[in-house]
């Protein structure tokens, strides 16, 4: 079954404590403080479009890009909502092809992850190279390793309202870097509960590995950071920013 298949109907309600605005604010800020006058912006893995749609509310023209044509759907549908005009693409970012040349590519909440392989890496960061004019930024976000290995090596999560129950375990194999997750949802719908079920797979890439193939790609990184807020990674940071210049 297809990643966020199932989960694209949920996926709001279980992220409702991600400060969308906040990822927003910092994506301008990195804007303002290594790019050049940045206008066009792709988002990829932009999933329901809580981040592309603070960003167009900013004045950006907006690109989003996701594989998941259940997200892309519910993307639409709040663009309408909020009279913005956003362009919306069914692409693997792997192979991304905008047609147009973006001042930036943002990638937000691990999107990066879900590339499970350095082949598939690679060809993304060529393909957003390939996108971006001369100097345009490159700003995405991975979960390290530390979280990885202490928080999701094998771990659950229940979130339960009155219409759902939703059962999320994730289990990490240390040798091969993959993380498997498993969620098993049960819905309720006029007195009647149905069961569906969903995995997801997510890989581990060391910043060596990511550094490595962005300089292949043709970008520089400028900066490093563990949260929105522009803080230091540290050894237990669980996420860490990349925020990239295209060279050449």
């Amino acid at each position: 079954m297809e990643q966020y298949s199932v989960l694209a109907k949920y996926y709001d309600a279980l992220m409702s404590g991600v400060d969308y605005e906040k990822w927003a604010d910092f994506y301008v800020a990195c804007f303002d403080k290594f790019g050049d006058g940045v206008k066009k912006v792709v988002d990829i893995g932009c999933g329901t479009g809580n981040i592309t749609v603070p960003l167009a509310s900013r004045g950006y023209v907006m690109t989003g890009v996701d594989l998941s044509a259940e997200m892309l759907a519910l993307a639409a549908k709040k663009a309408e909502e909020n009279g913005l005009k956003i362009r919306y693409a069914e692409q693997d970012m792997a192979a991304l092809d905008t047609g147009d040349a973006a001042d930036a590519v943002c990638c937000s909440l691990d999107g990066i992850n879900y590339l499970l392989g350095t082949d598939k890496l690679r060809s993304c960061f060529f393909h957003v190279s390939r996108t971006l004019s001369d100097g345009g930024l490159f700003i995405f976000d991975v979960n390290t390793l530390f979280k990885y290995k202490s928080i999701l090596k094998s771990d659950s999560f229940v979130y339960e309202t009155e219409e759902l129950f939703l059962c999320w375990q994730s289990f990490f194999n240390e040798k091969s870097g993959i993380c498997d997750y498993y969620l098993t949802f049960f819905s309720e719908s006029g007195g009647v509960w149905r069961r569906l079920d969903e995995e997801q797979r997510q890989r581990s890439y060391s910043p060596r590995t990511i550094k490595k193939l962005l300089a292949e790609a043709g970008f520089s990184v400028v900066g490093t950071y563990a949260d929105t807020d522009f803080s230091e990674v540290l050894p237990d940071s669980e996420r860490m920013f990349f925020v990239c210049r295209k060279e050449r």
